[in-house]
């Protein structure tokens, strides 16, 4: 079929293009014939005509538009309401739409000239009106019509005696599934189950799953538990050997050991003590009187002012204030001379 004429409000209008044999048969020599509640608008992806053009369908976004809109697609004889011919009515209403692996589906409400249509097996075939991009990109589904000729070869949805059964969508469907298993689209229906059948062999239990994620998850607690364990232990090994050596002040303990808490800090902290010279000495004046009347500047023990001083920077710093080891002497001093 040709392109309608478009008029102001159907531009980029495509009808004629999906041809789909619909034809029914009377049920065990009933008079009345059955239509099929869901016939196929479209194929999934791109496709040609006989005369040459070419669209695609994306039957997930034509679905989402169509729901959102809410307004039922009319299904008519010949094309009859997008040329606009003197009474020219609906023969059915499209009242759903639905994706499937193989393309785009409607649901009919079938009227009653669309049931002669198709019972006097003069309209076979169902051809769609669509609106498309510049690409020939479906946007959105204008009607849909009932037509005595196909614009695509073998496009056959129901045949003639076996109005319920589909000749290939099984096809489209199988192509689906074998891309979905991840082998050849042209995979054969036993090469398909040969897959599924591995798949189902190699499906662990859930039961089994569960309890040996729980498992994981306790091994998992005791081996962090242990490595803790072992890394305080030797923290605190660390930590008190750089105190009995001197190297570290008793008031800094905590801000090495809060060093500590990563491998890198740790290794970095162990590097600083084995670096650090002993900060304080034995006095020699253990058991001895302080002189009477104080001391004098000369009277200051070395050893014993800079460990004082030492003492006093750390304990300003544990209050937030910085004091250089300079002013720490000149303060010992002071307060010793008293």
């Amino acid at each position: 079929m040709s392109r309608p004429a478009a008029s102001p409000d159907l531009t980029n209008v495509a009808s004629g293009v999906l041809t789909i044999d619909v034809a029914v048969a009377s049920a065990a020599g009933s008079s009345v014939a059955t239509p099929p509640d869901w016939i196929k608008l479209g194929p999934r992806g791109a496709f040609s005509c006989r005369d040459g053009r070419k669209f695609s369908f994306d039957p997930e976004a034509l679905a989402a538009r169509f729901a959102s809109e809410g307004v039922d697609i009319p299904l008519d004889l010949d094309h009859g309401i997008v040329q606009d011919r003197p009474g020219a009515v609906a023969q059915g209403w499209i009242k759903r739409l639905e994706a499937r692996a193989d393309g785009l589906y409607g649901q009919v409400d079938w009227l009653e000239g669309g049931r002669a249509a198709l019972k006097a097996r003069t309209h076979r075939y169902v051809s769609p009106t669509f609106h498309t991009d510049d690409q020939g990109a479906a946007t959105w589904v204008h009607s849909v019509s009932l037509v005595p000729a196909p614009a695509l070869p073998g496009a056959a949805l129901a045949s003639a005696g076996a109005p319920t059964r589909f000749d290939k969508p099984e096809t489209a469907s199988m192509k689906a599934i074998a891309q979905a298993l991840g082998l050849n689209p042209d995979a054969n229906e036993q090469a398909c189950l040969s897959a599924l059948t591995s798949l189902k062999d190699g499906r662990v239990d859930k039961a089994v799953h569960e309890t040996t994620l729980a498992s994981l998850s306790a091994a998992k607690t005791e081996l962090e538990s242990v490595r803790k364990a072992a890394r305080d232990k030797e923290v605190a090994e660390l930590i008190d050997g750089a105190l009995k050596a001197k190297k570290i002040l008793p008031a800094e303990k905590d801000s090495f050991v809060t060093l500590c808490a990563s491998d890198d800090g740790l290794a970095q902290v162990r590097k600083l003590i084995d670096a650090r010279p002993a900060q304080l000495a034995a006095s020699g004046l253990d058991g001895r009187a302080a002189p009477a009347g104080g001391l004098g500047e000369q009277e200051f023990n070395p050893v014993s002012l800079a460990a004082k001083a030492q003492a006093l920077v750390a304990e300003s710093a544990a209050y937030g204030v910085t004091l250089s080891i300079a002013d720490a002497v000149a303060k010992v001093k002071a307060e010793g001379s008293r």
